[in-house]
């Protein structure tokens, strides 16, 4: 009976609204008026370029690494000011009273003594300690006979260089070279961070993007169901349809109107993950929303073997690997010094005056240089166990070889990692350019139901299951357009040139940068 009224050669003006079905396929297009009310009209767009430029300068993981950085130069800053030239100044009152034997008694000897003095002195990277002392002094004997005061002058330069325990430029900046590494270390960790934060936000940018489009997707279809549920009821009233006929149309509506549901909560999803990588969650919350000039524009894959090249080379992680590993070698250099044996060569050269009474005559003698002494030793001190010693060597050098294993762990899992994104990017190409295929002949398949259905020979079921295929179609072409973007980001990532895209923005000053009032 149904085939007979859809066959009557005099069709109800209401069969006209069916040639809009065709139309309805425009809810298929990305930037369709209909999918874009699918965004939320309150949320704010940002284009991928700003969302990275803003989580450079609010991302408090990477924040920590640049305060790391800035602490690793200061350490510099402290290991250039190690060996510092001192001054000493110092004073002192002594009354003395010493007991001794005298014409077969005993009898108390007792002084007045003042002393001042002053040294500077310096300890040099070689290990060499130089120093100049001036002393004064005014001594006066009160008892058992009263003399002086005598007034004393001595100026000594003094020299020890060690030949052995700290001995060389190598054990006596060490530390500044350690510090040095350091920062190098701290820099290339802060790079690291970086590009991870700017790959995460751009994975997180692609698939609130994604979430976006498959959102207007689902939106359009249900539009077209509810137009297509309308002209069903309209032709039920005008009698040219039996009233069960609109039942699938109201099943595709509520299954559609679940979808579009879905779709909405996985926006605000994604744009919470985005906001939380970019470092502002609490500014922007779920309202946040890819730009919406923004398309994944794949680029050309370049050479398997250039691109492993490149990652072993300028990988970020490579990189601050290499450096932890050249820090662990430095410290070898000298791991045990301070437990070797210690021989110092030391000496001095000075000159003294004294004048009863008088100051003056106490800087002529000293000026004539007629009390002059002069020293020459050695200092010898030998560790009585060695066991220090050699732990702390050993310890340095399993130090040593774990950098060696974990930078070999590293090249080895980038590499694979290269290839594996490879194998994924080239297959997300394929399923892209199998998706776009699909859904030009699904649209194709459409139409023809549409046909089908307008004159008689197909059911409204067939209908819908074309468009089901259809709207699939085009879900898998979005999502392997997104794929293949998120491919390339992963590989930019580990073969650097992500790194290399932001590294300007990497380096500008926070405080005058205008994404600071936008992050917070």
């Amino acid at each position: 009976m149904r085939f007979v009224m859809n066959r009557t050669p005099v069709r109800p003006i209401t069969w006209r609204p069916w040639a809009l079905l065709l139309a309805g396929l425009t809810w298929l297009a990305p930037l369709s008026a209909s999918a874009q009310d699918a965004a939320p009209a309150q949320g704010q767009r940002l284009d991928q370029d700003r969302a990275v430029q803003m989580a450079m300068v609010a991302n408090p993981t990477l924040q920590s690494a640049i305060l790391e950085l800035k602490r690793a130069n200061e350490s510099v800053r402290f290991e250039d000011g190690r060996y510092p030239y001192i001054l000493q100044l110092d004073a002192g009152v002594t009354r003395t009273a010493t007991p001794g034997l005298s014409n077969g008694g005993v009898s108390v000897s007792k002084s007045d003594s003042v002393d001042v003095g002053a040294e500077v002195s310096r300890t040099f990277p070689t290990g060499t300690r130089a120093s100049l002392r001036v002393e004064g002094s005014r001594d006066m004997r009160r008892e058992p006979v009263e003399s002086g005061p005598g007034y004393g002058t001595s100026a000594r330069a003094s020299i020890t260089q060690p030949l052995m325990r700290g001995a060389g430029v190598e054990v006596g900046e060490e530390q500044l070279r350690v510090a040095r590494i350091n920062r190098t270390a701290s820099e290339l960790s802060r790079d690291r961070v970086a590009s991870e934060v700017a790959r995460d936000v751009l994975l997180a940018y692609w698939e609130l993007w994604y979430a976006e489009r498959a959102a207007q997707i689902e939106l359009g279809a249900r539009d077209l169901a509810k137009r297509q549920r309308d002209e069903a009821q309209q032709r039920v009233d005008d009698g040219a349809l039996a009233p069960v006929e609109v039942l699938p149309f109201e099943t595709r509506v509520a299954s559609l109107e679940e979808s579009v549901v879905s779709a909405d909560t996985q926006i605000r999803t994604r744009s919470l993950v985005l906001s939380q990588r970019i470092g502002s969650s609490q500014a922007f919350g779920p309202n946040l929303l890819a730009g919406g000039d923004a398309e994944p524009n794949a680029t050309s894959m370049p050479l398997r073997t250039a691109a492993i090249e490149n990652a072993l080379t300028n990988s970020p992680e490579i990189r601050e690997l290499s450096a932890q590993l050249r820090l662990a070698q430095e410290q070898v250099k000298v791991s045990g010094d301070s437990y070797r044996p210690r021989l110092d060569l030391e000496g001095y050269v000075q000159v003294a005056g004294l004048g009863n009474r008088e100051v003056p005559p106490a800087f002529e003698q000293m000026g004539r240089a007629n009390a002059t002494s002069l020293h020459v030793g050695v200092v010898y001190e030998l560790p009585l166990d060695d066991a220090r010693k050699v732990t702390e060597r050993s310890r340095d050098l399993l130090a040593v070889r774990v950098a060696e294993q974990r930078l070999l762990s590293a090249r080895q899992r980038i590499q694979s990692d290269i290839e594996t994104l490879f194998e994924q990017e080239r297959a997300a190409r394929i399923r892209l350019q199998l998706a776009e295929k699909t859904s030009e002949i699904a649209e194709k398949q459409v139409a023809a139901q549409n046909e089908r259905f307008d004159i008689g020979v197909a059911i409204a079921v067939e209908v819908q299951q074309a468009q089901d295929e259809l709207r699939q179609a085009q879900l898998r072409t979005v999502r392997a357009r997104v794929d293949v973007v998120e491919s390339e980001i992963e590989r930019d990532h580990a073969t650097g040139r992500l790194l290399e895209r932001i590294a300007d923005q990497l380096r500008r000053d926070p405080a005058r940068d205008s994404a600071v009032a936008a992050a917070q």
